[in-house]
């Protein structure tokens, strides 16, 4: 960011530093290996006296000396030019730090120059002895050539004591120099052969033809088979952050990876049939074959090699956008915009005028060194047209965090969301769409004559709303909401009933017909469980069904009716990110096949797991088979961390800091509505804010011994106040703000979980033990007076009013004037 940018596109992303370094090294490595190879057939020619091998190592030093000293150095200035432009910090870096490294490289690269020079024309001017020597010596040079150069782009990969000592010496010989050093000197045996192959096979002699391309398949062979124990011990090498990048998550270079295992038994067996004795006409278009394959295998190697080294030029020290991690902080606080000295000054500050030009700017400064577009490398089209651009916005709030392939984003909020708008807006030509909010229909109050009524019928949902995933690919949160009554025989002291009556629940017009039978339980109320509704109607999409529950006796006499919303919703923001839409398009409601079918593979590509393959096969993924449910009553597998912790634990990375937006971002709005809501209270001010909600879970799972917590826990980095709670069974303790059930001073929800889930808020009961405090007060999210008249129609029907059922009007259950507050204190009896 100290420098210009070099603003390029479809050929940017590192594709020229990566098209150039691989060719380069290709050649280079050739270069050291192939300076052996002449020398050392040069001799076999002499010693055996055949005067065809020896014209054709004459031929061979030739097309070596062009590729060599001509193309090879070429491209070696390339790479300069290249990593000056793109990479300027690094390169700078490498030079300050390298002179002397650098000098020393150069002295031997000039004698190389020098030898192969000599080398070339000294065949008829020098006897066989000096000519052999100074093959040799250029052998010699080229080695140690490798030797300097082995150091500098091993420091790049593991500086090892350099990052603290800044000791010439300690990143030189770094923890991979030994192991690289001999794994390359393999492959220079190997591409000598393979670079032989080619010109070999051109002898017109046969004899010599088939001694040559025999000797070309054991240097080859050799080579190849040297490669694989000094790879292992170059691979074991590596520091375990590292090896874990490279092997451990080598799903996101998956393909470098299987390639380099396809190009090795590849050019294997290449070699093995040249070393058979193969026609002219047929071994040529073999052996140019087999060295582009040894090119592959080289690119594939270099690749996989380079992501062990992401997200970083010099691992440790400089990001690949080359930002210095130490300069994080003061980029964050300050701004990127203000940070870059080459940005204009109009564009210092974001403002919605030029949000998509800085937005720009900040694409060219931070994502352009790795990322294309449109282009033939990393092209950022297709890995951000899945996302919103809300969804941008929290993928690039979590970048490098647990995505260790890449650098965190540096700047603030404004400009993340600047960048976000320019790649979703103006890369992808799409606006920020707004959901269509769900409003509750009209509320019809059930009749209902206080002075006449025997009965009273009070009616819940276990939950303020239920998610549902209506896709066969996941069974994350199946449809199942559970609806509650309560039948009461008015009087002095009210009884309830259970027995010689039938409480039945319908669904309303619109929905597919839906009714059955409340079942009585041993606490004198009846319950419908795991009710299979969703929100589709014949005119859309409704979240708050409103079921009438109806009690009858055993004529059929209708005792009394009501009405309760069971909410459902199928509006789980999971689209903003693993995109796919919505499943259906015009109710904007519903997880789609390609939003689950994303979302596996990102589980695979995260956790080497093979879930998308099981979708793809037609069977269903269950997450609580492995993920503990305990609102499902599924165990799944004890040593991985609950659904919930999970879930909240990953998603967290990516939208901590954010508040209520965390929640919205998510979870379907208005699922909160009840008097809370109206009261302005958000999430937060119960759940505490994301980094404490999913914290909380985390740490409880973290007591039970899973060590998987750390991973979230490490980045999230809570408070030693935030205490851990069991998902669905340890929630805000109404309590902790409502002391002796007043209203409330302060806030004090977060952090105050109850202690067991029979004193959850769903569960419990009054102070006569006969109550439970939903029927009164309704259901979670949703407590009276709610925001709408749908979620307030029992205290409408019972009360004409909209406030707790019985809330200054015990007469809706007491036939008798009571005076004194038998339920809980504070509720204000007349």
């Amino acid at each position: 960011m100290e420098y210009p940018v070099w603003q390029l596109t479809t050929l940017g992303g590192g594709f020229w530093v990566a098209l150039i370094s691989t060719v380069h090294v290709f050649v280079a490595q050739f270069a050291v290996g192939g300076g052996l190879f002449l020398v050392v057939t040069e001799r076999m020619a002499r010693k055996s006296g055949s005067q065809p091998m020896l014209d054709y190592v004459r031929k061979h030093s030739k097309f070596f000396l062009l590729l060599t000293m001509v193309f090879g150095a070429v491209t070696g200035v390339a790479i300069w030019f290249s990593i000056a432009l793109l990479a300027p910090g690094g390169a700078l870096t490498l030079i300050h730090q390298f002179l002397f490294a650098w000098a020393t490289e150069w002295v031997f690269f000039l004698a190389e120059i020098v030898s192969l020079l000599v080398y070339f024309y000294g065949w008829d001017r020098l006897d066989a002895g000096k000519h052999m020597a100074v093959g040799w010596l250029y052998f010699f040079f080229g080695w140690m050539s490798l030797f300097m150069i082995n150091g500098i782009i091993g420091f790049m990969l593991t500086p090892g004591d350099w990052l603290e000592t800044r000791y010439f010496w300690d990143g030189f010989f770094n923890p991979t120099f030994w192991p690289q050093l001999f794994f390359r000197t393999a492959l220079c045996v190997m591409l000598a052969g393979l670079f032989g192959f080619v010109t070999g096979t051109r002898i017109d002699d046969e004899e010599a033809r088939g001694r040559i391309v025999r000797t070309c398949a054991v240097w080859t062979l050799i080579g190849l088979v040297t490669a694989l124990p000094t790879g292992w011990w170059y691979i074991m090498a590596l520091p375990a952050a590292q090896y874990e990048l490279a092997m451990q998550e080598s799903a996101r270079v998956a393909w470098f990876m299987d390639s380099f295992w396809i190009f090795g038994p590849a050019v294997l067996v290449g070699g093995l049939a040249l070393g058979i004795r193969m026609p002219k006409s047929v071994g040529f278009p073999l052996a140019l074959a087999i060295m582009l394959l040894g090119l592959g295998l080289t690119g594939s190697f270099e690749s996989v090699r380079e992501a062990a080294r992401k997200p970083y030029i010099i691992w440790g020290y400089l990001y690949s956008n080359g930002i210095a991690p130490g300069d994080m902080d003061t980029i964050n606080e300050a701004g990127m915009l203000k940070a870059a000295k080459w940005v204009p000054e109009d564009l210092r500050e974001v403002t919605e005028d030029n949000e998509l030009e800085a937005g720009r700017w900040l694409y060219q400064l931070q994502c352009a060194s790795c990322h294309a577009i449109n282009g033939p490398l990393n092209d950022i089209m297709p890995k951000s047209a899945k996302y919103t651009e809300a969804g941008f916005d929290a993928f690039l709030a979590g970048m490098g965090k647990l995505n260790r392939y890449m650098p965190p984003f540096a700047g603030t909020g404004d400009e993340r969301a600047a960048l976000a708008a320019y790649v979703i807006r103006d890369l992808h030509g799409r606006e920020a769409g707004e959901l269509a909010m769900a409003e509750p229909g009209d509320a019809e109050i059930p009749e209902y004559d206080p002075d006449e009524a025997e009965y009273v019928l009070l009616a819940w949902a276990d939950k303020g709303l239920r998610f549902a995933t209506d896709t066969k690919a996941i069974r994350l949160r199946p449809a199942g909401q559970n609806l509650n009554a309560m039948l009461l025989l008015r009087g002095g002291f009210p009884e309830k009933i259970t027995e010689d009556v039938t409480v039945s629940f319908t669904a309303p017009d619109g929905f597919p017909e839906l009714s059955d039978d409340m079942a009585a339980n041993d606490e004198g109320t009846l319950r419908a469980e795991g009710i299979k509704m969703l929100p589709y109607t014949e005119s859309g999409y409704d979240p708050y069904p409103a079921m009438t529950v109806t009690a009858t006796d055993a004529d059929g006499t209708v005792l009394a009716e009501t009405k309760a919303v069971l909410p459902v919703g199928t509006r789980m923001g999971c689209n903003n990110c693993h995109g796919g839409g919505w499943k259906h398009e015009d109710d904007q409601a519903g997880l789609s096949e390609n939003t689950a079918m994303d979302i596996l593979k990102v589980h695979d590509r995260m956790n080497r797991t093979k879930l998308a393959a099981k979708a793809e096969s037609g069977e269903t993924v269950d997450c609580a088979s492995c993920h503990a449910d305990p609102d499902l009553g599924e165990n799944g597998n004890p040593e991985r961390l609950n659904l919930s912790a999970a879930m909240h634990g990953f998603h967290a990375v990516y939208l901590k800091d954010r508040g209520q937006d965390a929640c919205t971002f998510c979870h379907e709005t208005p699922m909160y509505r009840g008097f809370h809501a109206d009261a302005a209270l958000e999430c937060d001010d119960c759940h505490g804010d994301m980094t404490t909600h999913a914290s909380s879970l985390l740490l409880s799972e973290k007591d039970e011994g899973k060590e998987q917590s750390d991973k979230y826990l490490r980045i999230l980095a809570p408070g030693e106040e935030v205490t851990p709670r069991r998902p669905w069974t340890q929630e805000p303790s109404c309590t902790a703000c409502h002391e002796n059930f007043e209203a409330p001073y302060e806030l004090n929800a977060p952090n105050n979980w109850n202690e067991e889930e029979a004193s959850l808020y769903r569960l419990n009961v009054d102070d006569t033990g006969m109550v439970p405090c939903a029927a009164c007060h309704s259901a979670p999210h949703a407590i009276y007076p709610a925001i709408s008249d749908t979620d307030n129609i029992q205290p409408l029907q019972y009360m004409d009013d909209v406030r707790t059922i019985g809330g200054g009007n015990c007469a809706v259950c007491h036939d008798m004037e009571m005076d004194y507050p038998a339920h809980h204190p504070g509720m204000g009896v007349e």
